[in-house]
C-alpha cells in the first residue's frame, strides 16, 4: 500500500497542476469546469480517486456543492491544502477498499483450501 499511496499522492498534486492552469496555486471554478470536460487525465483521475466531493467536480449538477465543501475557508477557490484534505481522504478510502478486497481474496482462498483438503 505504500508504493500505492505514493503513486496516488503524486499523481493528485499532478493533477491539481494540470488543473491550476494559470499558476496561480489555487483552483478556481472557472480552471475546474475546463479540466472536467476537456482533460482525460483530470477526468480519469477524479472518476476513480474515492472521494464523492472530488468526483461530483465531474457532474454539472453537483459541482456548486462539490466546490462548496472542498472550499473549506469559503475563499471561492480551492487551494493546494484543501486539495489535500480531499485527496488523503480519498486516500484512506482507497487504502480501504484495497484492504477490504485483499479480505475478501484471502477468505475465498483459505475456503478453497478447506474444500480441497
Amino acid at each position: 500500500d505504500e508504493a500505492f499511496s505514493a503513486e496516488f499522492l503524486t499523481m493528485a498534486r499532478k493533477v491539481f497542476d494540470m488543473i491550476d492552469v494559470d499558476n496561480s496555486g489555487t483552483l478556481t471554478k472557472a480552471e475546474i469546469v475546463e479540466s472536467v470536460q476537456t482533460d482525460k487525465q483530470v477526468i480519469t483521475f477524479l472518476s476513480n480517486c474515492g472521494n464523492a466531493n472530488l468526483q461530483y467536480l465531474l457532474v454539472p449538477s453537483r459541482l456548486q456543492a462539490a466546490l462548496a465543501v472542498l472550499d473549506t475557508d469559503s475563499d471561492g477557490e480551492i487551494d493546494a491544502t484543501e486539495w489535500e484534505s480531499a485527496i488523503e481522504q480519498a486516500l484512506k478510502a482507497k487504502l480501504e477498499q484495497r484492504r477490504v478486497a485483499r479480505e475478501a481474496a484471502a477468505a475465498a482462498n483459505r475456503k478453497e483450501i478447506e474444500e480441497f483438503t
